[in-house]
């Protein structure tokens, strides 16, 4: 059976406003609010559990906000660590027509003692778990001690060694230094993101297979899982690629959608895990495997855009995917935004 871990290095309180429509720079009526603990990668493992199966999502936790624990879907898959202070909060604002208004805020510090807790208790979580696949997703935060980004060299290692793949989603340098470290088989950027980390604009779903390639014969990672909204996703590997869609029940809210396309990938593409050694014993994942991880991408992201909060509550009545070989010549509907890579 497939087991995943997830790991959300700095979880936020997701407050999300529901209103009839938005009008920026005025006073706007909520008719609704609702607040809970999330993350990427705790969105990543909520799903998981739905989908039946086994997963624990490691997240350090402020001891002011550890009432929210009472109150959380799914507490029994959660493993905290607690730490000074409070969490970030991420509000969002969501209209009736399904538009959505994000206000992010910016990764709360952890200590370098409790960072390094968190890498150990994940690596604990992996042994007891035997996970197939390691998730670490979200922002990166920075240490007080030195306004240093955190550094999951030694988690990755471990992972590898245990024989259990990496994925890492999150954007910008983060994005960039790891997809770059040689540690990471898995990344889950979307368009803007993929355009980023090759520095071009992108225009059709050719430019992003091409992009794809490039990162993977720079980086030597396995799969590149690119995001592409309403067009679709690709999982593109060293020699092969593939496209697939999935169409929406409705759109309510696109908050969230990625990290479930994330699930439905490493929840499906599970083909026998390795032992000492990591990636040399488990060898690369068969083509079948990732379509079929592909393919439960897009239907699992199909449902999140669905619901209304990032919590898939069900999997029934999930649309049906289309894979097939990717069209080089059609053209983005959004082509991408260009982003120079920020500094670490």
């Amino acid at each position: 059976m497939a087991a995943v871990v997830s790991l959300t290095p700095a979880p936020v309180i997701d407050r999300t406003y529901f209103v009839e429509d938005f009008d920026a720079g005025k006073v706007n009526r909520a008719y609704e609010i609702q607040e809970f603990l999330s993350g990427k990668g705790i969105n990543v493992s909520r799903t998981l559990r739905v989908a039946g199966v086994a997963t624990s999502a490691v997240l350090p936790i402020g001891r002011e906000d550890e009432h929210l624990l009472f109150r959380t879907p799914f507490p029994q898959i959660l493993r905290i660590l607690p730490i000074p202070g409070r969490m970030r909060v991420n509000t969002q604002v969501l209209e009736r027509s399904g538009r959505t208004t994000n206000v992010n805020q910016q990764a709360v510090a952890i200590p370098q003692r409790d960072w390094e807790a968190v890498i150990d208790m994940t690596i604990g979580e992996i042994e007891s778990l035997h996970a197939d696949w390691l998730v670490v997703s979200g922002s990166v935060p920075r240490h007080p001690e030195n306004d240093e980004k955190v550094d999951f060299t030694r988690l990755f290692t471990e992972a590898r060694r245990l024989g259990t793949r990496v994925a890492f989603d999150s954007s910008g340098s983060s994005l960039d230094q790891w997809a770059r470290s040689g540690l990471v088989d898995l990344i889950k950027p979307n368009a803007d993101e993929m355009a980023t980390l090759v520095q071009r604009h992108l225009h059709t779903v050719g430019d992003v297979l091409e992009a794809g390639q490039q990162v993977i014969a720079e980086t030597g990672m396995e799969v590149a899982l690119v995001s592409m909204g309403g067009d679709g996703a690709l999982a593109i590997t060293a020699d092969d690629a593939w496209w697939a869609f999935a169409d929406a029940p409705e759109v309510v809210n696109t908050t969230g959608a990625g990290d479930a396309s994330l699930a439905g990938f490493v929840g499906h593409s599970i083909v026998g895990r390795g032992h000492k050694g990591g990636r040399a014993d488990h060898g690369n994942l068969p083509k079948l495997a990732i379509q079929t991880g592909l393919r439960h991408a897009v239907v699992y992201g199909a449902m999140a855009v669905s619901v209304p909060t990032t919590i898939i509550e069900s999997l029934e009545g999930a649309p049906k995917a289309v894979i097939e070989r990717p069209d080089p010549a059609r053209e983005l509907s959004e082509p991408t935004k260009f982003f120079q890579t920020p500094s670490a």
